[in-house]
């Protein structure tokens, strides 16, 4: 049984590092996407973040400049950073590494070469950093105010095949260790991520669920929900 399971878990290992390696070796573009039991295994291996170390590395690789301080982010085109949980954040930058973040409009290229400087301890140094940061409390979204997008972001759309949004982001938009928080999160970016879901330019979710999610939401729907998600309070908020 021990044996069973240790080469299952080494298995797992590889499979994990083979997705990493195969981009790094042979360029960004053969980069595959996750499975479930290969981003499992690699988080199970993510190096002990030290907030300190990435307070430092925040300010001394630059970080600040776009993401403000604290991971703020001071402009409406730029995603905050502040309140994600670490697993996520140190996704994130292990996809830009590989290439599999890409959006298709030359956006990524600036993290792509920032995350290629990189060791995996420091994106876990920074990815720890950012999760103990907190967002400036905002006055909570009030459901008479988004009333038609808070049925989507809680019940979906089942005659669209729409899942709710909280299903995999939370009921407060807190996010998890796959799935980003989005309260709080700066509306404009917002809105360009979910177009690049949509149009197929960025596929590096688990499940690539959120192309399926995007097909049919209308333009109006994605700039409520991005209303409806920077006025939402996850309750971390100072």
């Amino acid at each position: 049984m021990k044996k069973t399971l240790f080469i299952s878990t080494l298995a797992l290992s590889l499979g994990a590092f083979a997705h990493l390696s195969l981009a790094n070796e042979h360029g960004a573009n053969l980069a595959t996407p996750w499975t479930l039991p290969q981003w499992n295994a690699t988080q199970s291996a993510m190096p002990l973040g030290d907030a300190l170390k990435g307070e430092k590395l925040h300010r001394d690789a630059m970080c600040m400049t776009c993401h403000g301080a604290h991971g703020i982010a001071p402009s409406r085109n730029v995603p905050n950073l502040a309140d994600n949980t670490p697993e996520y954040t140190f996704k994130m930058l292990l996809d830009y590494q590989s290439g599999l973040r890409h959006e298709g409009d030359g956006k990524s290229a600036v993290m792509q070469a920032a995350a290629h400087a990189l060791s995996q301890q420091d994106m876990a140094d920074l990815a720890v950093y950012y999760a103990q940061q907190t967002l400036p409390k905002t006055d909570a979204a009030k459901p008479t105010e988004f009333a038609k997008v808070d049925r989507l972001v809680r019940k979906g759309d089942a005659s669209r095949m729409i899942t709710p949004c909280a299903s995999c982001h939370g009921a407060h938009g807190e996010g998890n260790e796959v799935t980003p928080a989005l309260a709080g999160q700066t509306p404009h970016y917002f809105i360009r991520t979910m177009h690049a879901y949509k149009a197929g330019h960025r596929t590096n979710d688990i499940h690539e669920g959120m192309g399926q999610f995007t097909h049919d939401l209308t333009d109006a729907e994605i700039t409520a929900l991005a209303d409806y998600y920077a006025a939402l309070d996850s309750g971390k908020g100072k």
